[in-house]
């Protein structure tokens, strides 16, 4: 009797045993056994232009939403041209790893992605929904892939480089006829040099360091550029008209480091994309918003506005660059189609 009650209290021991080393505490949902916290790192973001720029505007928002979205986790440092003040050199940087982003002009990846010279076109864009739907569309989709074929770059949002207006000094312009003869400062470019013959304006080249000193001793009688960039140049005070046309939109790119982005998780590749996408959209609005109270306090001061009504007179004036440009790409006739569908 013993034997037997002894036997049972074994056996009971063995099954209470067996049952506590099958119920080993699960981790909690979404553990892997060890910390599940998604790592905290820096992001250094880079461009050219000074504090209070229109890119710093950008980097700036985009600092500000990544910071709040990842409840500090992440951290972003922007560097306002105290890195570097050479785009290209920015660019390589960010290839080579010893930068993660950077916030720059299409101009600066022209010599990797010819297509991106199509941003040099004259009146290729109505206004800033025109420039909206646009980016948002195939034409956007296809600039940002093929300059993410670019050996270690990824390019994951456009921002904004800016409108042009005629700036002239004892001109005033508001037709297409009244550029006959207007000896114009032209970005060094084949494309900006035929538009103003297209014009019937004299285009004379001159880099941008000496276009004050041209305006004041009369080599040239204007120059194009938005009134954000001409006040914080010094240009604005060498002329004293403007012709509010929109002739050329500008565009900007935010690319990063290859290697990095494919390191991400897909949350924080979501996280930084959105907030790029986000910062150049705020940046493109405030752009044209700051530009226009700048060319109100300016007009307050003196300065012939005008506002040109026969645009498409302009337009078709500079059919020839078209002509020219579309003959030696004829890739961008399909890219042109595209933009031109998604007009009001």
């Amino acid at each position: 009797m013993k034997k037997l009650l002894m036997l049972m209290v074994i056996m009971i021991l063995t099954v209470v045993l067996v049952a506590g080393c099958g119920n080993k505490a699960e981790p909690p949902a979404g553990s892997d056994g060890a910390t599940s916290e998604a790592p905290s790192y820096t992001i250094r973001v880079a461009h050219v232009c000074g504090a209070g720029s229109p890119f710093d505007y950008g980097a700036q928002y985009f600092k500000k939403l990544v910071e709040e979205r990842s409840n500090g986790r992440v951290t972003v440092n922007v560097h306002a041209g105290d890195l570097t003040t050479d785009e290209i050199e920015g660019v390589e940087m960010a290839q080579s790893g010893n930068l993660e982003i950077m916030w720059c002009s299409t101009g600066s990846l022209g010599g990797f992605v010819p297509n991106l010279s199509i941003f040099e076109m004259p009146f290729l864009f109505d206004d800033r929904e025109h420039v909206e739907r646009a980016l948002a569309s195939e034409f956007g989709t296809r600039i940002l892939k093929e300059v993410s074929a670019v050996d270690d770059l990824e390019a994951i949002a456009f921002h904004e480089d800016g409108w042009r207006n005629i700036l002239t000094k004892d001109v005033v312009i508001n037709s297409v006829e009244d550029m006959k003869g207007v000896r114009m400062r032209s970005m060094m470019n084949e494309v900006c040099m035929d538009m103003y013959k297209a014009l019937g304006a004299v285009p004379i080249s001159v880099s941008s360091g000496e276009i004050y000193t041209s305006l004041q001793t009369n080599v040239v009688s204007g120059e194009d550029n938005s009134f954000l960039y001409a006040v914080a140049d010094g240009y604005i005070e060498a002329v004293n008209s403007a012709c509010i046309i929109h002739h050329f939109y500008s565009s900007g790119l935010v690319v990063c480091n290859d290697t990095w982005w494919s390191e991400l998780t897909p949350e924080d590749q979501q996280l930084i994309q959105t907030a790029a996408q986000e910062a150049g959209a705020a940046q493109r609005a405030w752009f044209l918003e700051s530009d226009e109270a700048l060319i109100d306090e300016y007009k307050a001061k003196g300065f012939t506005i005008t506002y040109p009504e026969d645009r498409d007179a302009w337009r078709e004036a500079v059919q020839p660059v078209y002509d020219k440009q579309l003959a030696a790409h004829p890739e961008w006739k399909e890219l042109i189609a595209i933009i031109d569908s998604v007009k009001k």
